[in-house]
């Protein structure tokens, strides 16, 4: 009996840590606007979800960083928690017409299992905990500048990141958008999940799902006009032993006319 209780607990154990990715807030931008001018303030929220797009927590503020990309480097954003609509809210500006990327690095937190449940901190840190993950979290948003969507494959430079391979500024519902995923800056066969904002209030839902093909490409079908979302995660073993998992999840919102 005690072997069946200490087999049962350790499954319970690792079906928790196996389901922390599913059951985490997801890191989404969410864009005021689809344009934006040059030189002018775009509204922009970071949002931490499972409804999409409904922000439902604050994140730790010096664990959650933003950016615009100009010229091929990153210009740090700041951001202020509003504290009603659990968002950290930014002003991006963008000098050039162009695709404008609004680039989110949620920082790696480590979670582990404790007799109390999960709770934030290393093994080393919480005494009796038996299991950990590392979380780590990147988003971008893309919106048109000036009337032109150029750069809109541009890379951020993120561990895991989502590029679209045609404009989806130009892409039309009905139309496959193709999206390739990248860790470490190489391809990466994955699970691509999708849907476009106000699809469900129920948690954890997508319109879409799909898998890529061996070069990483995954192709979305876009079924409805407006800001969508779409979604991919990878899994490893941290080099540096802080935790026993390492998850990386990566978003990419842009708009559908």
């Amino acid at each position: 009996m005690h072997s069946l209780i200490k087999r049962l607990t350790l499954f319970l154990a690792g079906a928790l840590l196996a389901a922390g990715p599913a059951l985490a807030h997801e890191t989404v931008v969410k864009p005021g606007a689809e344009t934006a001018v040059p030189g002018k303030a775009l509204p922009f929220g970071v949002h931490s979800a499972h409804v999409f797009i409904e922000s439902e927590e604050l994140e730790a503020a010096p664990d959650v960083k933003a950016f615009v990309l100009e010229g091929g480097k990153l210009a740090e954003v700041a951001l202020k928690a509003n504290e009603k609509g659990l968002t950290y809210d930014g002003q991006a500006v963008f000098a050039k017409p162009g695709t404008g990327i609004v680039y989110v690095h949620r920082l790696p937190q480590v979670w582990s299992l404790t007799p109390e449940g999960m709770k934030k901190g290393t093994k080393k840190e919480l005494p009796g905990a038996t299991k950990s993950n590392r979380y780590e979290k990147f988003a971008k948003g893309l919106v048109a500048v000036g009337g032109e969507t150029a750069g809109f494959d541009a890379l951020v430079g993120a561990r895991l990141e989502l590029v679209p391979l045609i404009d989806p500024a130009k892409a039309k519902v009905g139309e496959d958008l193709p999206v390739k995923v990248l860790l470490d800056g190489q391809p990466m066969p994955a699970t691509v999940l999708a849907t476009y904002d106000g699809f469900t209030k129920n948690p954890n839902t997508y319109a879409y799902y799909t898998e890529t093909d061996d070069s990483g490409v995954a192709k979305v079908r876009l079924t409805h006009a407006g800001l969508w979302l779409v979604r991919t995660e990878a899994k490893a073993v941290p080099a540096d032993g802080s935790a026993d998992q390492e998850v990386l999840r990566s978003t990419l919102t842009f708009f559908v006319k």
